[in-house]
């Protein structure tokens, strides 16, 4: 079968010769990228064989990767990166000429052998972002409507920058527009604002009855004091470590904004994608706790090959 023609995207500064002689050389480096990737992630398989789940083997793979890791100035975590993606492609199932980032972008697909070499229909050939796309992740460079809104989400996922650049691009008068043109975008702010005049009649009444109620919550709070100075403390603050409270804290807080963020979750507007992110977001919060526990408990803190890849995709 001849080789296909390749045609320059930019006539006016190369022509197709010239294109392809760079295409040519480009493709070359990534190829011998990909080679270099796949011998480090087995070369870590060699000095470390994957082992079955639970054995004591696997505890000891990052502490050894990590010291390996800084001896060839390395990220650890793109280390475990090489190696996951070696594990998942047996070499004798890894595609001459097709990059190491397309080979982990399909790695958690049962059927990545065969697609790897035969694309579906509508993919002529893989490229990172339509492999990524295919898998259900995020693309590098999102370019559907659908890719660009995913990734809004994940850049807005903090409610206070959420509500900000809303506020931003609310202020042009055909987004408004559209915005209230929907009517589920009308009834959630209606809403909002319904509950906002709610919370500010319950202020306004609380206020006006301060004075009459504040001798019976001082009495309430007294009685309250007493019953905790009754009660023994699970934990002595005075003598108990800076960590212990720190560890303490921050559980506290997160069990207390989920109390808060709980109820008012309006979980019928929320996409498929976004459910599956929220239950990888938890995914990674319980091992990160069952970690803490076996820590605590134990003093054992190094850390399994499989608990390190499922802390490192949130770096991703």
């Amino acid at each position: 079968m001849p080789a296909k023609k390749i045609t320059s995207p930019f006539p006016q500064r190369f022509t197709d010769r010239q294109w392809a002689r760079y295409v040519k050389q480009g493709q070359e480096l990534v190829e011998e990228e990909t080679r270099v990737q796949f011998r480090l992630g087995d070369l870590t398989l060699k000095m470390v064989p994957v082992q079955r789940a639970g054995s004591n083997n696997q505890r000891g793979v990052f502490p050894v990767l990590d010291r390996f890791a800084d001896a060839i100035g390395m990220n650890v975590h793109t280390l475990l990166g090489y190696r996951h993606v070696a594990t998942k492609w047996p070499p004798e199932k890894r595609a001459e000429g097709v990059s190491w980032s397309i080979h982990k972008a399909l790695d958690a697909l049962d059927d990545r052998f065969e697609l790897i070499h035969n694309p579906p229909r509508g993919i002529e050939r893989w490229t990172e972002d339509k492999a990524l796309s295919y898998a259900g992740r995020l693309p590098s460079r999102p370019l559907t409507k659908a890719e660009k809104l995913d990734r809004v989400r994940v850049l807005l996922d903090q409610d206070e920058n959420a509500a900000e650049a809303t506020s931003e691009l609310i202020k042009r008068p055909d987004v408004a527009h559209r915005v209230m043109g929907d009517t589920t975008s009308q009834r959630i702010l209606y809403r909002a604002h319904h509950e906002q005049r709610m919370q500010a009649a319950e202020a306004r009444f609380a206020a006006a009855h301060e004075v009459e109620e504040q001798e019976e919550e001082e009495e309430e709070a007294a009685e309250t004091a007493r019953q905790l100075r009754r009660r023994e403390p699970a934990v002595e603050y005075t003598r108990a470590s800076s960590e212990v409270l720190e560890l303490i804290g921050v559980g506290t807080s997160f069990l207390v904004e989920m109390q808060r963020l709980i109820p008012g979750l309006h979980v019928a507007e929320f996409t498929d994608r976004e459910v599956r992110a929220i239950l990888d977001n938890h995914r990674r919060i319980r091992a990160a706790l069952d970690w803490c526990d076996t820590v605590v408990t134990t003093g054992e803190k190094t850390m399994d090959e499989e608990l390190a890849r499922i802390l490192g995709e949130g770096d991703e």
